[in-house]
């Protein structure tokens, strides 16, 4: 099981990850989570950055043994598709709404529109997380 040290070696060693160099840390971003390492303290933190809101959230403690459980891109694609469903409910729901309260067509296929644009990244992250896990079982 990987800890916080080997997960941000990882997240630096992914391709895909995106480096962020500040003064006060240096991190690594994909798929609306940050891993950030302090340069005072060396202290390692997982930050959810895609959750809405005006401001981001630390990881939960179930969200951080995923991250040790899986690895860090098993863990981002998997909690990644999980927010992607979350987000497809609530848009179910408020299409739902728009329909019986009769409000506009305009209204309606914005809403549509934002949905298949969540199922396209769903479906293609989808795809990336069973190419990954194929890759892990071969290596393994």
């Amino acid at each position: 099981m990987p800890e916080l040290r080997d997960l941000f070696k990882q997240a630096g060693d992914d391709h895909l990850s995106v480096k962020i160099k500040e003064p006060e840390f240096i991190a690594h971003m994909m798929y609306g989570w940050r891993i950030s390492k302090e340069f005072h303290s060396s202290n390692i933190t997982i930050i959810c950055i895609s959750s809405g809101g005006d401001f981001y959230r630390e990881a939960t403690e179930s969200e951080y043994n995923i991250f040790r459980e899986l690895g860090w891109k098993s863990a981002i694609y998997v909690l990644y598709l999980s927010n992607c469903r979350s987000k497809l409910s609530k848009l179910d729901a408020r299409i739902n709404v728009s329909i019986v309260e009769n409000e506009s067509i305009r209204t309606i296929r914005k809403l549509k529109s934002s949905r298949q644009q969540i199922l396209r990244n769903l479906n293609k992250v989808k795809s990336k997380l069973n190419k990954n896990e194929q890759n892990r079982k071969i290596s393994i």
